[in-house]
């Protein structure tokens, strides 16, 4: 299977079985990097960790051991790489939003590209004090991202923490009000609680303000359905 076929079966189909069977033997560290990857998404980091340790990755090794909850061990890992790069810069911040204790925020494309990704990869690992302490710094994301309230917010909501999610919501409509995206997911918010006249507010303005946001069009159309 060459490449090409590889990333489809992870990407699109999902084959994580089938991948695993062709990839448990292979030699090549490309290939064994999507066999970590695929351990991740099976939520198996003790795993991914050992591929991820053998390829001399120590950024992803020291993600998989915060996912496990090893703060000081992946601090220690992270503390280690000498280069500066933005995985790394935004790692070792991250690690002082779930310590308490801010020094560096992080930049706006560090937010955009690593925020919301790590947020739902802790809250699936159930690395609840730590989500709970990232959630509390939202408004120093919010210093130099102001989108950061909505990432957030939809990572609760793709995980089923609707109260939650809304109030994170209501503060990005707050700074970002034409954010078509806002007011979709917060309609959500309301189907969740059965409020269908403010969900159906909410995406008309999303309609309004995303000409003609099909997302929420069609969200508009299934309730009116239903």
């Amino acid at each position: 299977m060459d490449r090409k076929e590889l990333l489809k079966e992870f990407y699109v189909k999902k084959n994580y079985v089938n991948l695993k069977n062709i990839l448990q033997t292979t030699s090549f560290d490309s290939e064994k990097e999507i066999l970590a990857r695929i351990y991740l998404e099976e939520k198996n980091y003790d795993k991914a960790a050992q591929l991820y340790k053998s390829l001399d990755m120590i950024y992803e090794y020291g993600r998989c051991e915060l996912l496990k909850g090893n703060f000081d061990y992946a601090k220690d890992l992270w503390n280690s790489i000498k280069i500066d790069s933005p995985p790394v810069l935004w790692g070792k911040s991250l690690l002082e939003f779930i310590n308490l204790y801010v020094i560096h925020i992080p930049t706006f494309f560090q937010i955009r590209a690593f925020l919301e990704v790590d947020f739902d990869a802790l809250l699936n690992a159930k690395m609840i004090n730590y989500c709970e302490n990232i959630a509390n710094g939202a408004h120093l994301f919010a210093q130099n991202n102001q989108e950061s309230y909505k990432f957030i917010g939809r990572v609760f909501v793709n995980n089923g923490y609707y109260d939650l999610a809304e109030l994170f919501l209501n503060r990005a409509k707050d700074v970002c009000y034409v954010d078509p995206e806002v007011h979709f997911l917060l309609a959500k918010c309301y189907l969740n609680s059965k409020d269908y006249d403010n969900a159906r507010k909410s995406l008309q303005i999303s309609l309004e303000k995303g000409y003609g946001y099909y997302p929420a069009k069609k969200l508009l159309e299934n309730i009116k359905l239903s």
